[in-house]
């Protein structure tokens, strides 16, 4: 095996667990983190603010090669000549072997511009400094980012003045044109994906500020002078610099014992049919006696679990490892009651730790719950985007963008209805305003109570209600009225008076009065579907027939008759995210190609990608179609599965509260 060089995305991956670098070497072992690096970068517009960085510094020229030793020949070349500005730069110290996003030459100085898609705010930026004289939390990684680039370009060049700059998308900022995004578009090239800028920026699209450069000299100075460096290392930056670069050489087998941050370790398999190795697996094993990880079976595994790593120093690594007094649970849950943090975790153990299949309900406080709804139920559910570079002119970076919407009605009879949707995906279009008025034209004849799932689809209603503010539209006040009339505000200071009809949040009616073990310990909607529709007979058998879709008895204004309760080879109901179908279907192979990366969408980071692409790329009609029709599907099953978990709790009220 050929050691890596020590690259800044492998030095930052090493600071925080060292013995990832030794997985990431290796080719038996996966990475999803690797695997979703791209799409999340096409989600937040990662690609395209690295392109409107070059943008800035016209007279740049860009190392393309991906050959190490020909792109730190190029660069040199380039800066011998004089004063430049190279992107992509190649510069190698010993092991270590970095490409500069924007490394300008000025005389005998060179600037480091290490760009980054993260937001900050100029008006209240003082430091990175915490209040306590350290580096903010926040912004370590990327302050580390920079100082190794720092370090190696100083002493590559022990001649130069060395500084450095993080270079950040400011919100205090708002983009003076439309359509900025639209001037970087995705492109494939020998394989690889990236932006590029199309034709000339308009008048204003740099002047607006939206990328600002901040001098990070003295952070860097702080961590050159540290002698701790994260949790693994003391001493000093060159001694971890060197540690790193043994490491990857296989000089040096670190030996890290299991911490908090293992819970997001990148290095697992995806099941027991993944020919790929669990670099997380590996390290429990090393740790403990633990060689067959069953799921949900670690102290990683509990909900909310915020003392890790006191329970690993105690010896724990299993959840019947844990005690009462370990989560500090003192008096058992009474029905009528919402459920306390440390009582929903120590149902997780005990259910865990007897083999209890059986979810726990408390009827009396569902049935208080259920009792203040007040029919037709409305079902909602959102999908919004928060790009770095705005769509629209007057925005600010990270802008909230609402773009699609599904509804689901539920009458007093029982009568299940999609009833509306909506989804907008055009460039040229701000969709806030038309969003919100196909939203109050679908909910607002009646005083039906409105469900969603977490907080997500109030804290959009409320972005946009302050958008509304200074919309030209004719009718925003009455946009802004509706929002208030259902969307609680984030402060009582904001608004005068509360919504009249606020809206249900059914994650908080899960998390006080239910708990299935199956999710162990998860409460995504996901995760409460497959789980809702093992629990209730109900639900498993009025859903085994093709009762759903277009012209059934339950209408669908997308999906074609289908039977949404499917078992496995174990009896277990499939998941219905994993029976969306594929978008490549009936496409031609030149337009399955175009949908590379994105096959399926089954959860909200897909969809996020699919609008992306909708909005970044020049797609093909088919494939645009194919897209826009499975994010209808995928937003319908959102909605979907909270009617589901609606009449699946109202049953087994029924059935648990006739057993007590």
């Amino acid at each position: 095996m050929i050691a890596k060089p020590l690259t800044k995305s492998r030095f930052i991956m090493g600071l925080a667990c060292p013995q990832k670098l030794i997985f990431d070497s290796d080719e038996q072992y996966r990475s999803l983190k690797r695997e979703d690096s791209f799409l999340d970068s096409l989600a937040d517009g990662g690609f395209q603010v690295g392109e409107f960085a070059k943008a800035h510094f016209p007279e740049g020229q860009h190392i393309q090669t991906l050959d190490k030793d020909e792109a730190v020949r190029l660069t040199q070349e380039i800066l011998d000549v004089g004063d430049c500005v190279v992107f992509e730069a190649a510069v190698r110290y010993r092991d270590c072997l970095i490409r500069v996003d924007v490394l300008e030459k000025k005389s005998n100085r060179l600037v480091i511009h290490e760009v980054k898609a993260k937001s900050f705010n100029s008006n209240e930026h003082r430091s990175f400094v915490g209040k306590k004289g350290g580096l903010s939390s926040e912004w370590k990684p990327y302050l580390y980012d920079v100082a190794f680039q720092k370090y190696v370009v100083s002493r590559a060049f022990p001649g130069a003045s060395v500084t450095a700059n993080l270079m950040l998308v400011d919100k205090a900022s708002c983009s003076e044109v439309d359509g900025l995004n639209q001037c970087f578009k995705l492109i494939t090239h020998d394989g690889r994906r990236s932006a590029k800028q199309i034709g000339k920026l308009p008048d204003g699209a740099l002047a607006a500020g939206l990328l600002k450069r901040v001098p990070v000299d003295y952070e860097c100075d702080l961590i050159y002078e540290a002698t701790e460096h994260g949790a693994h290392f003391k001493g000093s930056f060159d001694a971890l610099v060197d540690n790193l670069s043994e490491v990857i050489k296989g000089i040096s087998t670190p030996v890290i014992p299991l911490f908090k941050g293992c819970s997001d370790c990148e290095f697992r398999s995806l099941g027991s049919e993944d020919k790929l190795r669990s670099g997380f697996s590996d390290c429990v094993a090393r740790s403990s006696n633990i060689r067959d990880i069953e799921p949900g079976s670690l102290i990683f595994d509990l909900w909310d679990n915020r003392a890790k790593d006191k329970q690993l120093q105690s010896g724990a690594i299993r959840l019947i490892d844990l005690t009462e007094e370990d989560i500090k649970y003192t008096d058992p849950p009474v029905h009528g009651v919402p459920l306390s943090r440390n009582q929903r975790q120590w149902l997780q153990i005990e259910k865990f730790r007897g083999r209890d299949p059986t979810p726990y309900i408390d009827t009396v406080g569902l049935k208080q719950e259920m009792e203040s709804w007040q029919f037709p139920l409305h079902f909602i559910d959102f999908e919004t985007t928060r790009a770095a570079l705005p769509f629209f002119g007057g925005h600010a970076p990270y802008h909230n963008i609402a773009f699609q919407f599904s509804h689901h009605r539920v009458d007093m009879d029982g009568a299940i209805t999609h009833a509306n949707q909506f989804l907008l995906a055009d460039s040229k279009i701000n969709p806030n305003s038309q969003f919100v008025r196909a939203l109050r034209d679908a909910l607002g004849n009646d005083n039906g109570t409105i469900f969603m799932y977490s907080n997500h689809e109030r804290t959009t209603l409320n972005a946009i209600h302050e958008d509304l503010k200074a919309q030209a539209c004719d009718d925003a006040k009455e946009l802004q009225a509706f929002i208030e009339s259902i969307a609680v505000p984030k402060s009582a200071y904001v608004r005068t008076s509360l919504p009249r009809r606020p809206m249900v949040d059914l994650l908080k009616v899960v998390k006080n009065y239910v708990y299935f073990p199956s999710t162990l310990g998860s409460n995504s909607l996901k995760a409460m579907l497959p789980a809702i529709l093992n629990a209730s007979d109900f639900l498993k058998k009025k859903y085994s027939q093709p009762i759903y879709g277009k012209d059934c008895q339950i209408t669908s204004l997308n999906i074609e008759a289908k039977e949404w309760v499917k078992k496995d080879s174990s009896g277990k109901v499939i998941n219905p995210y994993l029976q969306l179908p594929d978008l490549a279907s009936g496409l031609s192979l030149e337009e399955q190609t175009e949908l590379a990366g994105l096959e399926q969408i089954k959860d909200g980071g897909a969809a996020l990608t699919a609008y992306a692409r909708l909005m970044y790329e020049d797609l093909g009609a088919a494939t645009r179609k194919s897209i826009e029709q499975s994010l209808l599907e995928y937003c319908e099953l959102d909605t979907l599965a909270m009617v589901f978990l609606y009449e699946g709790l109202n049953d087994l009220v029924l059935v648990y509260g006739s057993e007590r």
